[in-house]
C-alpha cells in the first residue's frame, strides 16, 4: 500500500528543536533528509495511550520520536548539553529531583577545609574529597565512583581546582535513611586513586612525604596533601596540595628505575607545579 504523503520535512534536527535551545550546528554536521510527520501514529507507554504534542516523524522506515516529551511519560529527566552535543536520559530518582539541566548554572564554592574522609557504602570502602563549608560538598567523581546515580543533582563547582561537587543535601535525596558511614579504620597518610600498584603507590607516597616541610631560599615551606588521582596517560598523576596555606596543583610523572635485584622500582621523575589559587584571583 502507498503511504501518503504527510507535512515533509526537510531537517531532521528540527524535531530536536522542540526538545531543546541546542544552539547553531556547525554546516559540516548538517544532513538534509527526506521524512514525514505521522498524527494518526498511536503511541502507547506502558499500557496508556497517550497523546503527543509533537507527532511522530518517519524516516528511511524507522519512526522517531520526541525525546524530551516521551521522556516525561517515562519518568525520566532528559537533559541536553549544548557544549558536547549530548542528550542525557536519567531515570528520576526521587521526586525532588530537578527536571532541568544545569549546565553552567552551578553552585560556587571555595577550598575551605578540604580533607579526604572514607566511607563505608554497599559492602565497600570509598575514599571521597570533601570540603567542608556551610555544609559538606562530596567530589563528584568519588561520589560515582561509590555507585550513586547523580543526574539531575544540582552541581557545585570549586573555584580553584574547577572539580565539580555534590551538597549533602542533595546526595541525601538518594541516600535517605542509609547514608554511607564514616570509616575510622581506612585512612592514608596520602590518598592515592585509581593506582593499585603498589611498588607506584610507594614511590608517590615517598615523593609526597619527602617535601613534607622544606627550605629554599632560606624560607621554609610546610605542605598538607590533599589527594592524588591518577591521569589516563601511564604513570602520570594529578596531586593536590596546600603549601602554606596557599592551594596548588602539581603533575607527577613516574620513572621506571632498577631497585634491589634488579626489581622494577620507579620515581618521581618529573613533576610542575601549578598555583591554581593564584590564577583564580587573576581571572
Amino acid at each position: 500500500m502507498k503511504m501518503k504523503k504527510w507535512t515533509k520535512i526537510t531537517i531532521l534536527g528540527t524535531l530536536m528543536g522542540t526538545c531543546f535551545t541546542a544552539g547553531v550546528y556547525a554546516q559540516d554536521v548538517l544532513q538534509r533528509v527526506d521524512a514525514y510527520l505521522r498524527s494518526d501514529f498511536n503511541v502507547v507507554v506502558n499500557g496508556q495511550q497517550v497523546k503527543l504534542a509533537n507527532p511522530p516523524l518517519i524516516y528511511n522506515n524507522s519512526s522517531y520520536l520526541p525525546v524530551k516529551e516521551l521522556g516525561s511519560y517515562l519518568g525520566a529527566v532528559v537533559n541536553w548539553q549544548d557544549s558536547t552535543k549530548t542528550i542525557y536520559i536519567n531515570p528520576r530518582i526521587n521526586p525532588g529531583q530537578p527536571e532541568e539541566g544545569n549546565e553552567t548554572n552551578y553552585t560556587n564554592i571555595v577550598f575551605q577545609y578540604p580533607i579526604v574522609q572514607y566511607f563505608d557504602y554497599l559492602g565497600a570502602t570509598y575514599p571521597v574529597l570533601t570540603n567542608m563549608t556551610e555544609q559538606a560538598y562530596y567530589r563528584l567523581t568519588d561520589v560515582e565512583r561509590m555507585g550513586v546515580k547523580t543526574a539531575g543533582m544540582r552541581k557545585a563547582k570549586e573555584k580553584y581546582s574547577e572539580e565539580l561537587y555534590v551538597g549533602e543535601d542533595e546526595l541525601k535525596k538518594v541516600w535517605g535513611n542509609n547514608p554511607p558511614q564514616i570509616s575510622y579504620a581506612n585512612y592514608d597518610a596520602v590518598t592515592i586513586i585509581g593506582e593499585k600498584d603498589p611498588v607506584k603507590r610507594k614511590a608517590i607516597n615517598d615523593y609526597v612525604e619527602s617535601f613534607r616541610y622544606y627550605e629554599l631560599d632560606k624560607v621554609q615551606f610546610a605542605t598538607s596533601p590533599i589527594i592524588v588521582d591518577a591521569l589516563p596517560e601511564l604513570n602520570t598523576y594529578s596531586y593536590l596540595l596546600s603549601e602554606n596555606g596557599h592551594y596548588y596543583r602539581t603533575t607527577l610523572k613516574l620513572t621506571q628505575v632498577n631497585g634491589i635485584n634488579n626489581q622494577p622500582d620507579y620515581v618521581v621523575g618529573s613533576s610542575s607545579k601549578e598555583d591554581i589559587q593564584v590564577e583564580k584571583i587573576r581571572n
